[in-house]
C-alpha cells in the first residue's frame, strides 16, 4: 500500500503518467488499471440506524501514450453507484515537455489538491478523513504548467471550475490552481497548494491546502490543514494526523485522527479516530481492514468497519 501512495503522488506532483504497473501494448502504448471491492457497516447515533454495504466500488482502466516529449493519458472509470452501467471518462490529457523541468498539460485532468489521494489505490486506508463537508477536488478541464527539479515543483493551472467542472472555459466563472512543492531532505514532501472559483453569481470559492510527509525507516508521517471559504454561510477548516507503520515488508497499520470543524452554524465539529491494518498479497493484490469512529458532540457518532481488496494490473 505505502509504495502506491508514493508512486500517485510523485505523479501528480511532477505531472508526469505514472502508476504502479503496465502492461505494454505496443512501444508508444500501455495499459494500467485496477479492481476496488469492499464491504463496510456502518452504525449511526445521528441517524439511529446501521447499514451495511458490499460493493464492487471501482473498476478502472488507463491507457497511457508516449511519444518521446509528447505523452498522454486516458482513463475509463466505473463506479458501483453508476446507474448507467457504463464507463465514463474520468480524464484525458496530453503533456509536452519541454525539458529543463517544465511541461505543459492540457485536456480533463486530476486535481493537485489533497494529500488524501482520489482513487482509492492511493489510500492508506478504505475511508477519507472529513465527514462534515467533503474537499476533495477531483478532475477538471482545462490548461496547466508544471516546472520543478529534486528540489522544488512549481505548478498553475487555469479550468473549468475547480469545484464545478463544466467542461467549458468560454465563460467567466473560471477556476483557478496553484502549488508549490518542496523537498527538503530524502522522503520529505512540503507541499502548499491554493485554489479558487470566480463565481458570476454569489460568493467566490477559495481553498488552501497545506499538507506534509515525512518517510522516516518503516514509518511514514503525515499532517495536513485545510482552510475553505465557500462564501457566508460555508466557511470552515480541517485538520488531519496520519502515521503508518510497517510491521513486515508487506503488511503495515495506519492510525490517523481528523477533525473538520466549521465557522457556520454555530461552529460544529467533527473529530475522526481511524486504525487501518493492511497487507500486500502479492504485486498485484492488497487488502486492508479499517475501524473508525466520528464524534460529532452532543449529535452523537458514527462508527464504522469496513474491509477491502484492490487488484491492480
Amino acid at each position: 500500500m505505502n509504495k502506491l501512495l508514493k508512486t500517485l503522488i510523485a505523479g501528480l506532483l511532477i505531472a508526469v503518467p505514472a502508476l504502479q504497473a503496465q502492461i505494454e501494448l505496443h512501444e508508444n502504448l500501455s495499459i494500467t488499471g485496477f479492481l476496488d471491492m469492499s464491504a463496510s457497516n456502518f452504525d449511526s447515533d445521528l441517524t439511529d440506524s446501521s447499514d451495511s454495504f458490499f460493493n464492487l466500488d471501482q473498476a478502472e482502466i488507463d491507457f497511457l501514450l508516449d511519444f518521446d516529449e509528447i505523452t498522454g493519458r486516458i482513463d475509463l472509470n466505473y463506479l458501483g453507484d453508476n446507474d448507467t452501467e457504463e464507463f465514463d471518462l474520468e480524464q484525458a490529457f496530453l503533456s509536452y515537455d519541454f525539458g529543463d523541468g517544465l511541461n505543459v498539460e492540457a485536456g480533463k485532468y486530476r486535481s493537485w489538491m489533497n494529500f488524501e489521494s482520489f482513487e482509492p489505490t492511493g489510500l492508506y486506508q478504505f475511508s477519507r478523513a472529513y465527514d462534515m463537508r467533503d474537499t476533495l477536488i477531483g478532475h477538471h478541464n482545462g490548461v496547466r504548467v508544471n516546472y520543478g527539479d529534486d528540489a522544488v515543483n512549481f505548478g498553475l493551472s487555469v479550468v473549468d471550475s475547480v469545484f464545478d467542472p463544466d467542461g467549458s472555459l468560454e465563460d467567466s466563472e473560471i477556476g483557478i490552481e496553484a502549488k508549490m512543492a518542496f523537498f527538503p531532505a530524502e522522503g520529505w514532501t512540503v507541499f502548499l497548494g491554493f485554489a479558487k472559483d470566480s463565481m458570476d453569481v454569489g460568493s467566490d470559492r477559495d481553498f488552501i491546502n497545506f499538507w506534509t510527509s515525512y518517510e522516516i525507516g518503516n514509518v511514514t508521517w503525515a499532517l495536513e490543514f485545510n482552510d475553505y471559504d465557500f462564501g457566508p454561510q460555508d466557511i470552515g477548516n480541517q485538520i488531519l494526523l496520519m502515521a503508518n507503520v510497517g510491521i513486515t515488508d508487506n503488511a503495515s497499520v495506519t492510525f490517523r485522527v481528523s477533525e473538520d470543524e466549521q465557522d457556520f452554524k454555530g461552529g460544529d465539529t467533527s473529530t475522526k479516530f481511524t486504525i487501518s491494518p493492511g497487507w500486500s498479497i502479492n504485486d498485484n493484490l492488497g487488502v486492508l481492514f479499517e475501524a473508525s469512529q466520528s464524534d460529532f458532540g452532543s449529535e452523537g457518532e458514527v462508527t464504522s468497519f469496513a474491509f477491502e481488496t484492490i487488484f491492480t494490473f
